[in-house]
């Protein structure tokens, strides 16, 4: 079959991040990484800012990732796409190589090869309950397959080193993101005295749970299928690759449950899902109440974020009314 003819793509918006980028400039980024010709350019469908353009030359399929969120996005992101390449058996877009050029945009990017299949956020949202079950077992699996991605300490991403560096006390170092997403959602005043009581309570029965021991692993922290791309072979289906890795860290992986667990609508798809996991990785015993720690912290961000910036919720959406739900979930699939 006949490839297109190249041919100079017009001026376009992708997106409010990017702004208009003509065919000119995306020659150019093709140039300057040995891409072949360009042919066409459409911005990724999934992505919460808009940062992915999506590339096809006469050399192949390639993701551009750009107008980063500071230039160590991409270092991290090109430090964790390593990670995964070289220490797990789950695909990542690798190479993953940054552009110190800022005269073509005004802004740094990256270019890696673009992952196979289709973004699993859309293969969900396409299929029934039944489909949905093989794709949870399938994230389960692939989250343990992340997980081989181990490291001898806790820890974050240091942008000035470019690598990732350890923390003296893991308990207190999850105890302090957590008041960092409470003081975030103070802020907006999306906190009332009864949930902070609520919050208040929980720390207080889970935190000796974090003293179990466990072997760091990377946790990519937004594991969900809109951030991992999917196959589907017969009645069942493959992770092809995961990516948005800026939020990683070294930590517990028990850590990443919890946003799948909330994606999950059955509890035939939360058995799936973790059974398919713990295959590989067992929970630990303390685990219902790490979970529900891990859980409240991770809502506290969701919550924030969308007070703040006036989506997702209701004005009279309520945190205690949401939050206890989640709660309940994640304590069932664990042992206490």
């Amino acid at each position: 079959m006949n490839e297109p003819t190249p041919k100079t793509l017009e001026p376009r918006r992708y997106s409010e991040r990017l702004g208009m980028i003509d065919g000119a400039q995306l020659q150019a980024v093709a140039d300057e990484f040995g891409l072949g010709r360009l042919i066409a350019a459409e911005p990724a469908l999934a992505g919460l800012f808009g940062q992915i353009l999506l590339l096809k030359t006469t050399g192949g399929e390639y993701a551009l990732r750009g107008h980063p969120h500071g230039h160590g996005q991409l270092t991290k992101e090109r430090c964790v796409a390593q990670l995964i390449h070289e220490r797990s058996s789950l695909p990542a877009p690798w190479p993953y190589t940054i552009s110190e050029n800022t005269e073509r945009f005004g802004w740094t990017y990256a270019v890696m090869p673009r992952l196979p299949g289709a973004n699993g956020s859309t293969v969900w949202d396409s299929v029934d309950d039944h489909h949905r079950v093989a794709i949870a077992a399938t994230c389960g699996d692939a989250l343990g397959r992340l997980h081989e991605s181990a490291a001898p300490f806790c820890g974050p991403y240091d942008f000035r080193l470019d690598r990732f560096t350890a923390v003296d006390d893991y308990p207190r170092w999850v105890l302090q993101r957590l008041e960092q997403c409470r003081a975030a959602c103070r802020e907006v005043d999306a906190l009332t005295p009864a949930a902070e009581d609520f919050v208040d309570r929980l720390i207080e029965e889970s935190v000796e749970s974090l003293a179990e021991p466990f072997e760091p692993v990377l946790v990519h922290h937004d594991f969900r299928p809109g951030n991992l791309n999917l196959e589907q072979s017969g009645r069942h289906f493959v992770v092809t690759g995961v990516f948005d890795l800026f939020e990683a860290y070294f930590g517990n992986g028990e850590e990443d449950l919890v946003r799948m667990l909330r994606t999950v609508q059955t509890g035939e798809q939360r058995r799936a899902f973790v059974e398919a996991y713990t295959a590989h990785r067992p929970l630990r015993p303390g685990a219902a109440q790490r979970l529900a720690l891990f859980a409240l912290a991770d809502w506290l961000i969701v919550w924030g974020y969308g007070k703040r910036h006036r989506v997702w919720f209701e004005d009279d959406a309520s945190f205690l009314g949401l939050v206890g739900p989640i709660i309940d979930a994640v304590r069932e699939i664990a042992p206490p």
